[in-house]
């Protein structure tokens, strides 16, 4: 927890242990217990120097601090004056006596309420060995791969806290026999054997016949299983959803009052305003089981690129460009080339260019897959199939590198209000990917760190794809204008130097979980850091590289 954050949680705390928490910090600090291990264990420590100074002070005549005596005393009006069927003995104790059976009580309510929080916000730490002991194991994986490059190991226990997966489908069980299908990119927390908050991707909660309980926390909803098999997902924005596959659910908004009870077909979402709203349920919307593999098929996944490029040199193009995935009208001196670690650095690798003129940014690439083309993910999800993501800053304004980040663009700490970088709408991720349903090339935007406002196939762009002829990679070639980059009025122009990003997303044979990834053009600074997982970098712009824009010839 940065000095920051400690110093919010100390000031919510002391509001909190003095009655003067306002709705809005009482939410703010529900919210931190909520999403953050640290900041639980950081105020039950709070709330025991409290104690330790009520049981210190205790019949001293000593005059505490009002924080302190507004959590631990009970207000004089409230006390009798004299104490009902009071021993004798008692009446003629000194007054640093009566003082202190004047603590009793409070103290011993005291102690319950942080028996209670603990119960409540920690109820996988009952102690310090339950609190060292696994109560989850992975049953099954399918390329899985934690964000730091660790492959999943199958049997391997699963502590209490914050699992981050990168790559593939992973089938965690826990104690209570309830099952987790986690499919990647995932971010999740794994409290107790009954109970676990997903704060990105999509889970698929099954509970053994017979048995209900199992609660899932989403960013804006709490859904309560009541014996069932249902899916959950959370947007990069914080939309949450279920879709329930049997039985049925309590869904819950966790920022407006109600509720209701959901059957099989049904599903509810819950976007900016929290409220819960109907919608069709997907039947591709989740992956429920794993899908066939061939005997002796490799189940590990393509590793990051230890990534070289810092820049990417985007200049205007010669001649006319013409979308049709045909690249021989590119100038290939500002390409770069960038591949996953051996064993996969023939296979799985992107030639990547970028152009621009004064209405369009032009992006192309040619990337090394063993499975090409095989895109059927949606929703959220799309990318996971096979796809090339590239984000960029167009506003010079904000310079390199960005201060922005998609923790910084929720903050509501007033000593870190979201920054410029962290909101403009002129940072975006262009995701583009084949669909091999339709056949077509698609594009999808989302802007800001926060991923708000996202489009799916805007009007006004091009993109074409084509298959290698040994079917071993593809070519794509896209034009976006200006003006889908809210950059019309004041695009980019030589002598500019942005941000940028790029992402490289492989599948496996179905198209649709993701068993590979490459990040590349990146701060050299950055990526230095002891402990950098390239999987987090598109949540922080000072990990992004530079897009640097060179003059015409």
């Amino acid at each position: 927890m940065s000095p920051l954050d400690a110093d919010e949680l100390r000031a919510l705390a002391d509001a909190y242990v003095a009655g003067e928490l306002s709705p809005e910090q009482r939410v703010t600090l529900e919210n931190r217990l909520r999403t953050s291990v640290e900041a639980r264990l950081s105020f039950l420590a709070f709330l025991e120097v409290h104690a330790g100074l009520a049981w210190e002070y205790r019949g001293a005549g000593v005059e505490l601090p009002e924080a302190t005596r507004s959590l631990f005393l009970v207000p004089d009006s409230s006390l009798p004056s004299e104490i009902p069927n009071e021993a004798p003995s008692t009446r003629n104790q000194q007054p640093g006596t009566r003082k202190f059976l004047r603590w009793a009580l409070p103290l011993a309510a005291a102690v319950m309420v942080l028996f209670g929080i603990a119960q409540m916000w920690l109820p996988n730490r009952p102690s310090a060995v339950s609190s060292a002991t696994a109560f989850a194991v992975v049953k099954a994986s399918l390329h899985g791969q934690w964000a730091d490059g660790r492959e999943v190991v199958v049997g391997a226990p699963l502590l209490p806290g914050v699992w981050e997966l990168q790559n593939g489908l992973v089938e965690i069980e826990t104690t209570s026999g309830t099952t987790l299908m986690v499919e990647a990119p995932a971010r999740f927390e794994l409290v107790n054997a009954l109970y676990g908050r997903l704060m990105a991707g999509n889970v698929v909660v099954r509970m053994p016949e017979g048995k209900s309980g199992f609660v899932m926390d989403l960013p804006q909803m709490r859904v309560t299983d009541l014996g069932t098999e249902f899916g959950v997902s959370v947007a990069l924005n914080g939309e949450s959803r279920v879709q329930v596959f049997d039985g049925k659910v309590r869904a819950e908004s966790l920022m407006v009052p109600g509720g209701r009870e959901l059957a099989v077909g049904e599903s509810a979402v819950s976007k900016a305003d929290g409220v819960l709203s109907s919608e069709k349920s997907l039947k591709d919307r989740f992956v429920r089981q794993f899908p066939p593999t061939l005997p002796g098929e490799h189940l590990g996944g393509a590793l990051y690129s230890r990534s070289a490029v810092d820049a990417v040199r985007i200049a205007p193009p010669a001649v006319p460009v013409v979308i049709d995935a045909d690249l021989s009208e590119w100038n290939r001196s500002n390409a770069f080339r960038s591949a996953c670690l051996p064993p996969y650095d023939d296979s799985h690798f992107v030639e990547g260019m970028m152009m621009y003129d004064a209405q369009h940014l032009y992006i192309s690439a040619h990337v090394g897959d063993p499975e090409p083309m095989r895109n059927v993910a949606r929703d959220i999800m799309d990318f996971a199939g096979g796809s090339v993501i590239v984000r960029v800053s167009t506003d010079r304004n904000l310079g390199w590198p960005l201060k922005g980040s998609a923790e910084n663009a929720t903050s509501k700490k007033a000593a870190n209000p979201p920054l410029p970088d962290s909101l403009s709408d002129r940072v975006v991720s262009i995701i583009m990917s084949h669909d091999a349903q339709s056949n077509e090339a698609r594009m999808r935007l989302q802007y800001g760190f926060k991923h708000s406002n996202a489009e799916s196939n805007p009007p006004g762009w091009r993109g074409a794809f084509r298959k290698d002829a040994d079917g071993r990679g593809y070519t794509l070639e896209y034009a976006i204008p200006w003006s889908l980059l809210n950059s019309e009025n004041d695009p980019p122009r030589a002598g500019d130097e942005m941000a940028a990003l790029w992402m490289v997303h492989w599948s496996d044979a179905d198209g649709r979980l993701c068993r590979g990834q490459l990040v590349e053009v990146t701060n050299p600074q950055a990526r230095s850091k002891p402990g950098a997982a390239p999987a987090t970098f598109f949540r922080d712009g000072s990990t992004w590289g530079r897009a640097i824009y060179l003059p015409g010839r």
